[in-house]
């Protein structure tokens, strides 16, 4: 009896799995399915058509930039997908004769492109949009704040994001081509405010293929309205990517900062946390929100703030050599994904009571700027670009990238500062009564002499 309750159950499980696959939601289809970029829907044999499903995903990329293929986060940017009929007075699609029967194989189909309608059609980004009406177009987005990251390398990463476009509400009154127009937009007043560069493109053109029975055949996306579609066509592509003949994908550039500090010769400061003064200049005018990272090496002090617009994380930081005798990188300070076209001024306040240095700063690696004397002072209260340099500071260098322009590699700011020793005062003072002495023993000498000659001349 267990027997045949155990195979009952069994049994049910297996139609139970066979219907919730019967049942199962097609998934949207891709435009990679027919080796040919941009094109969705395969004929099995010649002349039957295979489903597609009522979905479909055109493509968002954003690749992104780091020499150091540091994760970033992104700005605040919201972009708009909406989704209207296309003017398509005059346009022609013509498939490949090869797709059917040997008879009509010389023979290739032309067919009128009509507009797609919007009524019941949804857009899903972040979240599905509202359903398109006959008289209103259907509209998604793809939210970014900056909780959102991105990957980066060197040479760019590509970011991938889907646009799917649901049709299970929409009627189409005859089997046809329909085209549709997607276009995008973002929230922000232009790219150049976001530190963002825009694609070739912001526009692309979705034809779906019906048959008969009022089902979706196949797909078509297009970055241009065109005239007579045919297989040569050579503006389709996958959506808003990087690909031929133009490349829809925006970028986003950042670069890493790190700041360390070296002393030498003065083995009581090694541990001393010396004040930076860290100012991010914007004067490119990015005003979106971002947020940057930082680790911050052992005793020293990084940013308060992360998360704003450029000009908020200007603070005083305070960077230790760490251990100079075994790890001169350990107080070391690093800021991660700053948006490119952001440069960094930076300059150090000795804070050492009665202590003088030579202090030397170099960018990058290149030739360091030297600052004989720099005397001790106090710690700043806030951050302040450097006007004219006082005698308590180095002078201030600046890190200086390109907007739209990959950074080579990471930048660095190094400030080592050398020891000036005082020498024994009062040197003179302690030997000048052996001078005196010694000057008045040789004028005694040389009066006696002078007076034996006179003596010796009389007698």
């Amino acid at each position: 009896m267990m027997k045949k309750l155990a195979a009952l159950v069994l049994a049910l499980a297996m139609v139970l799995s066979m219907t919730a696959v019967a049942f199962a939601e097609n998934p949207p289809a891709e435009f990679e399915n027919n080796n040919e970029e941009g094109v969705a829907g395969n004929w099995t044999n010649p002349d039957k058509p295979t489903g597609q499903g009522n979905k479909i995903n055109i493509k968002k990329e954003i690749i992104a930039f780091n020499p150091n293929a540091t994760d970033v986060h992104a700005p605040v940017v919201t972009y708009t997908y909406t989704v209207t009929p296309a003017a398509v007075s005059g346009k022609t699609v013509t498939d490949d004769g090869e797709d059917h029967l040997p008879e009509n194989e010389d023979n290739p189909v032309t067919a009128p492109v009509n507009a797609g309608p919007t009524a019941g059609l949804v857009v899903i980004g972040t979240t599905a949009g509202t359903a398109g009406t006959a008289q209103s177009a259907a509209v998604g987005t793809l939210i970014f704040t900056n909780t959102s990251t991105w990957n980066t390398a060197a040479d760019g990463q590509t970011n991938e994001y889907d646009i799917t476009l649901d049709f299970s509400e929409v009627s189409f009154e005859k089997a046809g081509v329909y085209r549709y127009q997607i276009a995008e937009t973002i929230s922000a007043a232009s790219y150049d405010v976001i530190a963002m560069e825009d694609g070739e493109f912001d526009t692309v053109f979705l034809d779906v293929y019906v048959d008969g029975n009022g089902d979706i055949y196949g797909y078509v996306c297009m970055n241009g309205n065109e005239n007579e579609v045919d297989p040569d066509t050579q503006t389709k592509i996958n959506g808003f990517v990087d690909g031929t003949p133009a490349d829809g994908s925006d970028k986003y550039y950042t670069y890493d900062l790190v700041l360390s500090k070296d002393v030498v010769g003065d083995g009581y400061a090694v541990n001393t946390a010396f004040p930076f003064t860290v100012i991010f200049d914007n004067t490119i005018g990015y005003t979106s929100s971002f947020t940057i990272e930082q680790n911050v090496g052992s005793g020293s002090t990084g940013l308060t703030t992360l998360t704003g617009v450029p000009t908020d994380w200007n603070a005083v930081v305070k960077v230790t050599d760490g251990n100079a005798e075994t790890n001169q990188t350990a107080g070391d300070i690093t800021i991660k994904g700053i948006p490119a076209g952001v440069d960094v001024k930076v300059y150090e306040t000795n804070n050492v009571a009665g202590v003088t240095y030579t202090v030397a700063t170099s960018v990058n690696g290149g030739e360091a700027q030297t600052d004989n004397n720099v005397i001790s002072g106090s710690t700043p209260g806030s951050a302040v670009a450097q006007t004219n340099k006082a005698d308590h500071e180095s002078t201030q260098k600046t890190v200086d990238t390109t907007k739209y322009t990959a950074v080579d590699k990471k930048q660095t700011v190094k400030i080592t500062n050398t020891l000036l020793l005082i020498s024994p005062t009062g040197v003179v003072l302690r030997i000048a009564p052996y001078v005196l002495i010694l000057i008045v023993g040789v004028a005694v000498l040389l009066i006696g002499f002078r007076r034996r000659k006179a003596s010796a001349k009389e007698d």
